[in-house]
C-alpha cells in the first residue's frame, strides 16, 4: 500500500484534523487518487463520485468540528440505505434505487462529522451470489461476502473505515480473506433502520477497519457512549482460550498452525492461556443456522421471490424455497438449541475473556465466481455474541490468514479491548 493519509486510521485522522496538522481535504484527497489507482482493478465501489467527495471534505474544512470523527472518509455496503447515493442490494431488482433518507448508522455517522465517500459492493441481498469485486492481495482471489467491497476498499487504503454487515460470516469472513479487522458487534447493538433485513433474529451491523481503535470510536458514536477502552489489558493479558470446535478438521492446516501460534504468542506475552473442548449441543449449531436463516430469509424476501423470482440468482431462489420447506417446529427447534448452547457458552465466559477460534477455513480461495465457505462464522452468529476478526500473518500463497475473537454476549468493549492487546502482538507476525 502506497504511503499517504489514506493508510491512516480513522482515529488517528481525527485527532490530527482536530490538532489541524491535516485538513479532510487532503485526506480525502489520498483517498481518492487512492481509489482512481485501483479501483479499474478491484472494483470495491457500485457508487462513487470524487467531486462529490471533495467537495464534502472541503465543507468539513469549513466548519468547526462536528464530533469524534470529524472529517474521516467512510464507505457504506449497499445494503444500508443513503439518501445521496442509490441502494441496490447487490440485485437488479433495486437498481438506481433511491431511499428518501439515511439509514441510522449513516445519520449518526454524519452527525459526528464523517464523510461518505460511496457505496461498496455486496452480494446479492448480503447473501451467496458474488459481485465483481477481486482481493486486493491477489486480483485472482476472491475478497469474501458479503461485505465484499468494505473489506476490499479498506485493506487497500481506499478509506479507513466502511460498514459492513453479518447474517452468516458476512463480516469475519471477507475482514479474514482481506487481512484487515471486521468487528461484528453482539446482536441487536446496533440501530438498523435503514439496513436491508435477511433474517432479523441473525442480521448484525458491523464495521471494517485497520485499528482497533477505529472498532472503538465508531462504536461509541453508533452507540452514544464514550470513545474509550473500558478495560485495560496491557497490565494484566486478557485470559484466551482456544476452542476448535466440531469443524476444525475442515480447515487447512495452515488455519490451525496460525490459531495455535497465534494463542502461543499470545501465552509468550504474558496472558492467562488454554483451551476449551466445545459443548455437545455445538455440534449442530451449523446446521440450526442455516435453518433459522432460511425460514426468517424466505419471510424477508417473499416479495422479491414471488414477484421478481426471474431476476433472482439460483442460488438465492433456492434460498426463499429451501426456507419455505423449513416447518414452524423445525424452526422453534432450532432456537431452543441455540437458547440451550448460549446458556452453556455463558458458563465458559466465567473463565475466560476471549474465546480463539478459526476466522475461516484458510486462505481466500482462488475465483470470483463464489466468496468462500462461511462455516467458521455460523455457529457464533447463531449465538449473538461479538466477534472479531484479526489478521495474523499470511499462508502459503501469500494472502492473509486471520483468527477470530469471540467475546460474552452484550460485553464488546470487554472483547474490544482484548482485541486491540492481541492485534498488538500479532503486529510482526
Amino acid at each position: 500500500m502506497e504511503t499517504g493519509l489514506n493508510t491512516l486510521g480513522a482515529a488517528e485522522i481525527a485527532r490530527r484534523i482536530r490538532a489541524r496538522e491535516i485538513t479532510a481535504e487532503a485526506v480525502m484527497e489520498d483517498c481518492v487518487a487512492r481509489i482512481a489507482a485501483r479501483e479499474p482493478e478491484i472494483r470495491a465501489f457500485v457508487q462513487f463520485d470524487a467531486d462529490r467527495a471533495l467537495a464534502a471534505a472541503r465543507e468539513a474544512d469549513r466548519n468547526a468540528p462536528a464530533g469524534p470523527l470529524h472529517g474521516v472518509p467512510f464507505a457504506i455496503k449497499d445494503i444500508i440505505d443513503t439518501a445521496d447515493f442509490a441502494t441496490g442490494w447487490g440485485s437488479p431488482i433495486y437498481a438506481g434505487h433511491l431511499p428518501p433518507r439515511d439509514a441510522s448508522c449513516v445519520e449518526l455517522f454524519r452527525r459526528a462529522g464523517a464523510v461518505p465517500v460511496g457505496k461498496t459492493v455486496t452480494t446479492e441481498f448480503a447473501y451467496f451470489q458474488p459481485g465483481v469485486t477481486a482481493n486486493p492481495h491477489n486480483l485472482d482471489h476472491t475478497p469474501g461476502g458479503s461485505s465484499s467491497g468494505s473489506a476490499a476498499s479498506v485493506a487497500d487504503g481506499m478509506v479507513p473505515l466502511a460498514f459492513g454487515s453479518q447474517t452468516a460470516a458476512s463480516l469475519i469472513r471477507p475482514a479474514a480473506y482481506c487481512g484487515v479487522l471486521g468487528y461484528k458487534a453482539s446482536h441487536g447493538t446496533f440501530d438498523l433502520q435503514g439496513v436491508m433485513g435477511l433474517a432479523p433474529s441473525l442480521d448484525t451491523l458491523g464495521l471494517l477497519a485497520r485499528a482497533v481503535e477505529d472498532l472503538i470510536l465508531a462504536r461509541a458514536v453508533l452507540c452514544g457512549s464514550p470513545a474509550e477502552r473500558k478495560s485495560d489489558f496491557d497490565d494484566t493479558p486478557p485470559r484466551i482460550a482456544l476452542m476448535r470446535g466440531p469443524h476444525w478438521q475442515d480447515g487447512t492446516i495452515e488455519m490451525r498452525d496460525v490459531c495455535q501460534r497465534a494463542l502461543d504468542r499470545f501465552a509468550a506475552h504474558g496472558a492467562d492461556v488454554g483451551e476449551l473442548t466445545h459443548p455437545d449441543i455445538f455440534n449442530g449449531l451449523t446446521d440450526d443456522h442455516a435453518t433459522v436463516m432460511a425460514f426468517e430469509a424466505a419471510r424477508a424476501r417473499i416479495f422479491e421471490y414471488s414477484r421478481h423470482g426471474d431476476r433472482l440468482s439460483p442460488q438465492f431462489r433456492d434460498l426463499v424455497e429451501a426456507g419455505l420447506a423449513v416447518s414452524r417446529d423445525d424452526y422453534l427447534s432450532a432456537l431452543a438449541d441455540r437458547s440451550r448452547a448460549v446458556r452453556l457458552l455463558e458458563a465458559l465466559f466465567l473463565d475466560v475473556d476471549v474465546i480463539l477460534a478459526p476466522a475461516a477455513p484458510g486462505e481466500a480461495p482462488g475465483g470470483l465466481d463464489a466468496t468462500g465457505d462461511p462455516l467458521f462464522s455460523r455457529a457464533w452468529t447463531l449465538l449473538q455474541v461479538p466477534c472479531l476478526s484479526i489478521p495474523a500473518g499470511a499462508g502459503p500463497n501469500g494472502l492473509p490468514l486471520s483468527v477470530q475473537a469471540v467475546g460474552r454476549f452484550g460485553d464488546d468493549d470487554r472483547l474490544l479491548a482484548a482485541a486491540d492487546w492481541m492485534h498488538r502482538q500479532l503486529a510482526d507476525f
